[in-house]
């Protein structure tokens, strides 16, 4: 019998969608609590044996990339006392691509443009200084891998300027292998979407998305980003709007990302509470509740509960968790994700990070997705932010998805 379970658990770690696709059968069969029994097994066998491998030396924590700090801006943008985000510049009508705009590498590395000097400077004339690569501070270490906590560029404008840098952090003492990989995104230079999959989330005879984003959006150079989005309606049915489509309606008190109308201006915060109700927004999305909440991580946070944090799964369990949240100041939108997380490390990346207020996304590996996405010619290629977990269909997002999902893509000036 237990070499029957390991044998299972050795197929699972490495085919994950064989666990997910057998999920939605047995969900038919024994419901969504008995899944979620299963499942609990499963990671809590899994990280076991993780733990095990690390205590004997047969394995070792890994950063999961090569570290290469950015030199930081002669000026950041500080904190401010008020969780309200302020409103960030309007975007053109159509906040589409304008016509004949530069394509762009999307690279890592490529270098922001340098002004160039006039042929014969006068000698009064003083030569403009290549602009300092957008970043952030570093982020104090929670674990002992070298280069934690330090920004490198990641996602690029057609001008070759940096939209978004990426660091790591190791959130779980008890777990070297734990790990949140946080992506930081300049909302003054990008723009967050949300769309619904064309199966979920929604009730058995509600409405359903199309599942697929705005094709204007996927021209080289503009599209930036795709990741996962929340949990399935039978798990907590947690609201979901977008384009006017609502799949599932609000829930007051409960995190809420919102997008709003025609100026793209983004709030996370408790539904009817910090988040109006009748707001004149584009798209929202709830999503259990919220993991940090004026700077501070929120005691549900540490209280386990599988409603609160999954339907079947509870927040103490360990496997691959996202999370999505704003700065204090609204100006920096925070993405999350890794595997081995509990809530109570998630909770811990995020405030490191600096995320004011945060709200969880999808969970486990099958559903736990980014992609940063890179231009060759016309060609989108999807570069998983952590390949080790997330090489399962990086594209997905490219094309028809039965699931919702974000996306981010370059604001028009």
């Amino acid at each position: 019998m237990f070499t029957a379970v390991a044998i299972g658990i050795f197929i699972l770690t490495l085919f994950p969608q064989i666990g997910a696709k057998a999920a939605k059968p047995l969900r038919a069969i024994i419901g969504n609590e008995g899944v979620g029994r299963l499942e609990t097994i499963y990671f809590t066998l899994q990280d076991t044996a993780r733990q095990t491998q690390y205590q004997a030396g047969l394995a070792q924590a890994n950063a999961p990339w090569e570290v290469t700090a950015v030199p930081l801006p002669t000026q950041t943008a500080p904190p401010t006392s008020s969780h309200t985000p302020t409103p960030l510049p309007s975007p053109t009508a159509t906040d589409a691509p304008a016509a004949g705009a530069q394509a762009a590498t999307n690279t890592p590395g490529a270098a922001s443009p340098t002004p160039m000097a006039t042929a014969t400077p006068s000698p009064s004339a003083t030569v403009t200084p290549s602009p300092t690569p957008w970043t952030l501070p570093p982020l104090t270490p929670l674990g002992t891998l070298a280069g934690e906590g330090v920004w490198q560029s990641y996602l690029f404008n057609p001008a070759g300027e940096v939209v978004a840098v990426r660091t790591f952090l190791q959130p779980d003492p008890a777990r070297p292998y734990a790990l949140a990989a946080i992506v930081a995104f300049d909302l003054r230079q990008t723009r967050l979407h949300y769309v619904l999959g064309s199966e979920e989330p929604a009730l058995p005879d509600g409405p359903r998305g199309h599942g697929l984003m705005n094709a204007a959006h996927k021209a080289p150079g503009y599209l930036l980003a795709t990741f996962s989005g929340g949990f399935m309606a039978s798990h907590g049915a947690y609201g979901a709007m977008a384009d006017g489509l609502t799949a599932l309606p609000a829930k007051d008190g409960y995190a809420t990302i919102t997008i709003g109308a025609g100026d793209g201006r983004l709030q996370i915060g408790e539904w009817s509470n910090d988040i109006p109700a009748d707001g004149n927004y584009q798209s929202w999305r709830q999503n259990a509740r919220l993991i940090t909440q004026n700077g501070q991580i929120t005691d549900r946070v540490y209280n386990g509960s599988a409603a609160t944090w999954g339907s079947s799964i509870n927040g103490d369990v360990v496997t691959w968790r996202s999370a999505l949240g704003l700065s204090a100041d609204g100006q920096i939108l925070y993405f999350a994700a890794g595997p081995s997380l509990s809530m109570p490390a998630l909770a811990e990346a995020m405030q490191t990070a600096g995320a004011y207020n945060s709200l969880l996304l999808d969970i486990n590996e099958t559903w736990v997705h980014f992609a940063a996405i890179r231009a060759d010619g016309e060609t989108l290629t999807a570069e998983p932010l952590l390949p080790a977990g997330m090489s399962t269909n990086p594209d997905r997002y490219l094309k028809q998805s039965q699931r919702d999902f974000f996306y981010v893509t370059i604001r028009e000036p």
